[in-house]
Order: C-alpha cells, then sequence, then structure tokens
C-alpha cells in the first residue's frame, strides 16, 4: 500500500469514528441541572385535598405556568409537638410553548405560624410533552403555603433529563 492511500485510509477511519461517536452521544441522556421558582394559589377542595395554580420561571422551560393537586396523607411530628402534614402532589408546568414536566412531589409540612407552613421533601420528573417527552430527573422541592391567604411560593432544585 503507498503512502497516498494509507493517507487516505486513516481518513476515512478517522471521520468513520468520529461519527459513530457522535450517533452514540446524540442518543444519550445527561443530567442537566434544573432548577424552578413558583408562586401561585391553594384552594381547598375537601379536608385533604387541594388544587394549586401558579406561574415562574424554570430552567430549560423560560417562563411557566403549573397546576397541580395536593393530597393530606398522614401526620408529621414537627420541631418542638407541633404536628404537620405528610403529603403529595402531582404538578404539571407548561413552558411558553406548551412543553410540559409532570412532577410528582412528596413532602413534609410543618407549622411555622397559624396557618402558614413550610414544605421540604423531593421531587421526580415523571413524565412530559414535546421536547419534555422522555424527561427524567429528581431532586429536593421548598416551598411555603399561607393557608390563611391561600398563597404559595416554592422552588424546585435538581436534575432533568431530556433523553
Amino acid at each position: 500500500m503507498n503512502l497516498l492511500t494509507h493517507f487516505k485510509n486513516s481518513i476515512i477511519l478517522s471521520l468513520l469514528s468520529v461519527l459513530a461517536l457522535t450517533a452514540t452521544t446524540a442518543g444519550a441522556s445527561h443530567n442537566l441541572p434544573f432548577r424552578l421558582g413558583d408562586e401561585g394559589t391553594i384552594t381547598f377542595t375537601g379536608p385533604t385535598t387541594a388544587t394549586t395554580t401558579g406561574t415562574g420561571n424554570a430552567t430549560h422551560m423560560g417562563r411557566i405556568t403549573s397546576d397541580g393537586n395536593l393530597t393530606i396523607v398522614g401526620q408529621v411530628s414537627c420541631n418542638g409537638n407541633e404536628v404537620g402534614f405528610a403529603a403529595e402532589m402531582q404538578d404539571t408546568f407548561t413552558a411558553a410553548n406548551g412543553d410540559k414536566v409532570m412532577t410528582a412531589i412528596t413532602l413534609q409540612l410543618c407549622p411555622i405560624a397559624p396557618g402558614i407552613y413550610h414544605g421540604i421533601g423531593t421531587y421526580v420528573v415523571t413524565g412530559g410533552t414535546g421536547r419534555f417527552a422522555r424527561a427524567t430527573g429528581s431532586g429536593v422541592f421548598d416551598g411555603t403555603g399561607n393557608f390563611n391567604t391561600g398563597t404559595i411560593i416554592c422552588a424546585l432544585n435538581g436534575t432533568i433529563s431530556m433523553n
């Protein structure tokens, strides 16, 4: 094999290797930082159920709206002898273009003042639509609900993978 043929074969082999590596990494999922801030309202629909709505911002989504359902599933002990609540939420966050991220949130709500509760817990991304159709992810939830005024504020901080 002459030097020119060897050189051409080396270039072709190098290009094929780069293309194969690009195809492999293009399909791979990457955990990206995910932060979401949301403010809105809570409306109790029964003694242990409520709906939530809000607006905010999220990384990879921009401006969002939110709709959720909260269910109180039990009691928890808080600081001192205070009694709080264990709750589960299903929240849908919608970007301006209509793409959605769905989450399941497990949290504990402890009173910090009469009718005001601080909630901490975890979230898991359970699905989505559009570019989030196969999204996964998880992280921590932190929020406050003022049940006297029906207002809430919350934050999610973790990762999302847009497979």
